[in-house]
């Protein structure tokens, strides 16, 4: 009777618990990488290989790989990659998600070697972030970015705080395939991060291919519809009274703002083109 009790006892308790400890044990272990399944050669000699496939061959450095997320057996590898343009060392901040050993599929193989098929559009895809990353540090981007923060920051309004602005490729635009062919062509031409940085930024903006986005943040941070751009003293007002004075590049511009609280977020965005200091077309998306 009392070895009845005892075996109950451990079904009911002991038996639980332990599958309970095996649990705790592998998501303690698995969200803090106790047992790496990569070592630094590894994920190197993973990155570079990639690096290689795709044909970028500068200068690169591992800097952080830790697992992407506990429930995934792959790692996020950041590194830097720099190449020589006119004389100047350029460097980025990139990604690959690099899958170990024990993976089930495609063990030791970057996503990015698996997405591999040699054309342009799969290396602006992989390599899109990198893209964004070096459009935004082009000297003629950080020029026309100062000239955006210029005339946006002077907006005064208690309740808004701005975030942010910076540029990215619309794939939206009708002219987009004009970008596509430049980069083609700059990857023929061996020009630096396989064409990536080497573009006509201005001549691209003016033709929609390069958008700029200018953020703000409601500091109220209260549920409810809001407009800060159609009411007394809002965006609207300000961008139309200031534009002629204003030294925005010629482009299409998104300007935003978000707020949200207790898990709710929400916000309303105007398009606007600006050319030769006048407002040509303005336009409102609420979401």
């Amino acid at each position: 009777m009392k070895r009845k009790l005892l075996l109950i006892f451990c079904i009911i308790n002991i038996v639980p618990l332990f599958f309970i400890l095996c649990f705790a044990f592998l998501f303690f272990t698995t969200t803090y990488d106790i047992f790496p399944e990569a070592n630094q050669s590894e994920v190197e000699t993973a990155v570079r290989r990639t690096l290689d496939l795709y044909g970028f061959k500068g200068d690169m450095k591992v800097t952080k790989f830790s697992r992407d997320k506990w429930t995934s057996e792959k790692y996020k590898i950041e590194y830097d990659y720099s190449e020589e343009v006119n004389g100047s060392r350029v460097t980025v901040r990139h990604a690959l998600f690099y899958r170990p050993k024990s993976s089930k599929y495609n063990p030791q193989k970057t996503d990015e070697e698996l997405a591999y098929d040699g054309t342009t559009k799969t290396m602006l895809q992989e390599f899109s972030d990198m893209a964004h990353k070096l459009l935004n540090q082009h000297p003629v981007s950080v020029s026309n970015k100062e000239k955006v923060e210029s005339f946006f920051k002077q907006y005064e309004n208690p309740n808004l705080e701005y975030v942010n602005s910076y540029w990215s490729v619309d794939t939206e635009s009708e002219n987009i395939q004009d970008y596509y062919a430049l980069i083609e062509k700059n990857r023929k031409e061996g020009k630096a991060f396989q064409g990536l940085y080497d573009l006509p930024i201005d001549e691209f903006l003016e033709k929609g291919m390069i958008k700029g986005y200018i953020i703000y943040r409601d500091t109220v941070l209260e549920e409810g519809e809001k407009d800060y751009f159609d009411s007394e003293g809002g965006l609207t007002g300000f961008i139309s009274n200031g534009i002629d004075n204003a030294e925005l590049p010629d482009a299409f511009y998104e300007v935003s703002y978000y707020y949200g609280a207790k898990g709710y977020r929400s916000g309303s965005s105007v398009s606007l083109k600006v050319q030769n200091h006048k407002m040509l077309y303005y336009g409102s998306n609420f979401n």
